[in-house]
């Protein structure tokens, strides 16, 4: 196998794609494959574990980095690429003592203020923010900032608002934005996805773009393809990934650490600022064109989500595989399990205890080459070399992007493909349905395998005490055993791996007749998530469960004593029952939960209260009296979450 370089991205979106396949080209002209690891800061854990275990496996000449990471997660990539001692280019931000390539944020920036400033002449502009901590995003405002104040205009901070590069986020902000103003002349989204959210709330409000108001983007991603042309800065994307590929290389060969490198942009001026622009017909024949090749695109992605969404098996996954990869355009795809995955007795995935060569085998599932698709027997191999030795020569060619797949922050094994040519959104589309879809079928087979070993148990003991009547004591403690960890399975909830609402009333009960014994007060945390069912109209329910597995483990996350339980009550309610504790610690808990969905900062574009999921949280305390039932404490915690939803939602009201 030759060593490969390892990419470490963020998805496979045409940004991320332009990136890597312009890193390729220098790579290939040595015979020097390339793998891209894409992450999910949703299950971190699980990420971090995936990567771990490529960098070790594959031995990579060096790594090039394109970063999107909150800070502690960038320290702790930085920690984790140390111990491996491989050389190390960044793009798009720097870290002391590597080589990084970025494009000129700066410059293009300016180029962009100035357009607007001075020849648009915008006096009002409304600023779209990108992600807070990433490295972009901070420079770009920062610009944006210091040209208004150049020509002595105060930044209107009512007019700066979120859109972390999102088209969804920044659509709902800026509708937000319209609906208590109007007195805007331009906005200035900080990539171009936003920038599309923006014009098509405009659009929808009735205004014209340029006329009224002009619109501009960031990165002339294939999104800066729209009637009208948005005007946008090229960072080069091709020459930086081919730059940072060729620095890399001068590492790799012993030469220097060349600090920071910066790659120019210009300025691309369309007919969202410019009105005589729209006047291009060869202009208007490209966004054409490449409308309908993004058109084609989303419906071949919708497709396969339907087709995929279908499969009840990893058979049956396989098959629909073999049909929509070659109709996507996906020339090779491999999909690999990590052997001795199981589910506990309660609930979640867990790894099985392994032998000194741990975390070294592995199952291909599905293989997919040359238009001819291969379903494995099962049979377990070496994963050291992440494919079996009759596919291992595919991993010294090309592009291979690596997709971790993870349940409840397990990493349970890993989709390797080659994108698509052409339109990103086939290879987005792959990698975000299969990896949704796998951690389901996954869960569900996990949790059939567990029933199935139990019953199992049950029939073996039971026969044991049938035949040997000397060994009836231990068969009839075993069988007790395997029916106490079927009860167990049964108090959890199936979608979000926490407790369900059986656990919840017989762990309230249980508790509550403990403190009308001993006179203790006891707390409880009603949560419902804001405009639940408008996020399933507009997201679907696929991505309503991957938001209530998200809530969950929020939740989960903020509570800390041994006796405290988080549960899924119903539907989008959850419950916290705190035994032994006020209202003050229900609202610390509270607290915590609230900063752990915001961190999460999952979009709801369909929601009035904020462009991301929301929480509304009733909180009431009791002491028990004698004759009082603990409807008493859910009573008084539902009426505080009533009184939470219609005061305006995303709040916490508490009741004793």
């Amino acid at each position: 196998m030759t060593r490969p370089v390892v990419a470490i991205v963020t998805g496979s979106n045409d940004y991320q794609l332009r990136l890597l396949r312009s890193t390729l080209g220098p790579l290939e002209r040595h015979g020097i494959p390339l793998i891209a690891h894409t992450n999910d800061m949703l299950r971190r854990e699980a990420v971090f574990s995936s990567l771990d275990r490529l960098l070790r496996d594959v031995d990579p000449l060096g790594v090039i980095r394109s970063g999107a990471l909150g800070p502690d997660d960038e320290q702790r990539l930085s920690v984790l690429l140390a111990s491996r001692r491989a050389p190390v280019v960044n793009v798009g931000f720097d870290t002391p003592g590597v080589t990084a390539v970025y494009g000129d944020n700066t410059a293009g920036m300016r180029a962009l203020m100035t357009h607007l400033l001075d020849e648009v002449g915008v006096r009002r502009p409304v600023l779209i923010r990108g992600i807070r901590h990433q490295p972009d995003s901070v420079v770009r405002e920062q610009v944006f900032r210091e040209e208004m104040r150049r020509r002595d205009l105060d930044v209107d901070e009512d007019l700066v608002i979120d859109g972390r590069f999102s088209f969804d986020v920044a659509l709902g902000a800026t509708e937000a934005l319209l609906a208590r103003r109007r007195d805007l002349d331009a906005v200035v989204a900080l990539n171009d996805p936003a920038a599309l959210g923006a014009l098509t709330a405009l659009e929808d409000a009735g205004l014209r773009v340029p006329e009224d108001v002009a619109v501009t983007g960031f990165d002339n991603d294939e999104a800066a393809h729209h009637w009208p042309g948005l005007t946008t800065v090229d960072q080069d994307l091709e020459g930086q990934g081919g730059l940072a590929a060729t620095l890399l290389l001068e590492q790799v060969a012993g030469g220097p650490v060349r600090g920071n490198v910066v790659s120019p942009s210009r300025l691309v001026v369309r007919g969202s600022t410019d009105p005589r622009r729209r006047e291009d017909l060869s202009g208007a024949l490209e966004i054409t064109t490449t409308g309908m090749e993004l058109l084609h695109a989303q419906d071949s992605v919708i497709g396969m989500n339907r087709a995929l969404t279908r499969s009840r098996s990893l058979d049956d996954l396989a098959r629909e595989l073999a049909i929509r990869l070659d109709w996507i355009g996906v020339p090779r795809c491999f999909l690999v399990l990590h052997e001795g995955v199981e589910v506990d007795s309660g609930g979640p995935v867990r790894q099985q205890p392994r032998t000194p060569a741990a975390g070294t085998r592995g199952r291909l599932v599905f293989a997919y080459r040359g238009r001819q698709s291969y379903t494995s027997p099962g049979q377990v191999y070496d994963s050291r070399g992440l494919l079996p030795a009759e596919f291992r020569h595919e991993l010294d060619r090309g592009l291979l992007v690596l997709q971790p797949l993870s349940m409840l922050d397990r990493d349970l094994g890993f989709l390797l493909f080659e994108p698509a040519p052409g339109i990103a959104a086939h290879t987005e589309g792959l990698r975000l349905d299969l990896g949704r879809i796998l951690d389901g079928l996954l869960s569900a087979r996990a949790l059939e395998e567990h029933t199935a070993r139990l019953e199992r148990t049950v029939r073996l003991r039971t026969e044991k005490l049938e035949l040997e009547a000397a060994t009836r004591r231990r068969a009839e403690e075993a069988l007790h055993e395997a029916n106490l960890a079927l009860e167990r399975s049964l108090r959890v909830d199936g979608l979000t791996g926490i407790a369900n609402r059986v656990a919840f009333d017989q762990h309230l009960e249980r508790h509550w007749q403990a403190h009308r014994d001993d006179g203790a007060t006891m707390a409880l945390l009603m949560i419902d998530i804001d405009l639940f069912k408008a996020y399933n109209d507009r997201y679907g329910h696929v991505y309503g469960d991957d938001t209530l597995r998200a809530v969950a483990a929020c939740l989960q996350r903020a509570v800390h004593d041994p006796d405290d339980l988080a549960c899924r009550y119903g539907g989008e309610e959850f419950a916290v029952v705190l035994p032994r504790n006020g209202i003050t610690a229900a609202m610390a808990v509270a607290g915590r939960f609230r900063e752990l969905l915001a961190e999460t900062a999952i979009p709801h574009g369909a929601s009035p209260v904020a462009p991301v999921v929301t929480a509304s949280i009733g909180a009431a305390a009791v002491t028990p009296a004698p004759g009082q039932a603990p409807s008493v404490l859910v009573e008084l915690a539902d009426e505080a979450l009533y009184r939470a939803k219609t005061g305006g939602r995303d709040r916490v009201v508490a009741r004793q």
